[in-house]
């Protein structure tokens, strides 16, 4: 490909990142479609990371609608665990100290191993067809499995937050392009480790191709026709 080839290449990447943001952003608006949102984001990023062909509107929409019942009942599992594990913390000042203190380690390995099948739990959805019990296991196996990759990944998901705390001038002067890049930009980035993640658990000693099943917004792994 020629420099100009590469430049328009980039330059259409770039627009597809910022549509992606803006799509996310105003999709998770409600709250309660955040988990739909999420996963709808990653579909296309992962598909954008392989530089499989996407269509981002479209791919963006027919994931958020097909995913969104499993979806939302992920998001909301998620949800009631942090509003539970934050009530604990609450209560913490209420409690004798060394009461207080193995209620605390309790929550800290909790919240640990619940940002971690959190980081994963949405991509999973995206790239994977499951039950939401199984989505949930299968998300821990791997956070835990691949700890390496995880951890950039987390570090990746607080990279925000990271700047707010080191500045909060900078933080807010740089606001703008936090809401209309960031978040599809580091989604990017840690879709390129998922899917070498991914890989390992694609049928072995086959090829395979990536299609449509019947749901739509979930991609299966099937062998190639020969």
């Amino acid at each position: 490909m020629n420099t100009d080839g590469r430049i328009m290449n980039f330059l259409s990447r770039l627009g597809d990142m910022f549509l992606l943001n803006i799509l996310y952003l105003i999709s998770c608006i409600p709250v309660v479609t955040i988990g739909a949102a999420t996963t709808a984001l990653y579909y296309n990023m992962l598909k954008m990371a392989e530089n499989r062909e996407s269509y981002v509107w479209r791919d963006y929409w027919k994931s958020f609608r097909q995913n969104f019942r499993q979806a939302t009942i992920v998001w909301m599992i998620l949800l009631a665990c942090i509003l539970v594990l934050g009530a604990d913390l609450l209560l913490l000042g209420g409690m004798s100290e060394a009461l207080g203190a193995v209620t605390a380690l309790i929550v800290i390995v909790l919240s640990i191993f619940l940002i971690m099948m959190g980081v994963y739990i949405f991509p999973v959805l995206a790239r994977f067809d499951n039950t939401v019990k199984n989505t949930f296991k299968n998300a821990l196996i791997m956070a835990v499995r691949h700890l390496p990759s995880t951890i950039v990944i987390v570090i990746l998901h607080g990279l925000p937050l990271l700047l707010a705390m080191v500045s909060i001038q900078v933080f807010i002067r740089g606001i703008l392009v936090v809401l209309l890049f960031t978040v599809s930009i580091l989604a990017y980035f840690q879709s390129k480790l998922f899917i070498r993640i991914f890989s390992n658990y694609y049928p072995k000693n086959k090829e395979y191709d990536f299609v449509h099943n019947s749901k739509g917004g979930v991609i299966s792994c099937l062998r190639k026709r020969r």
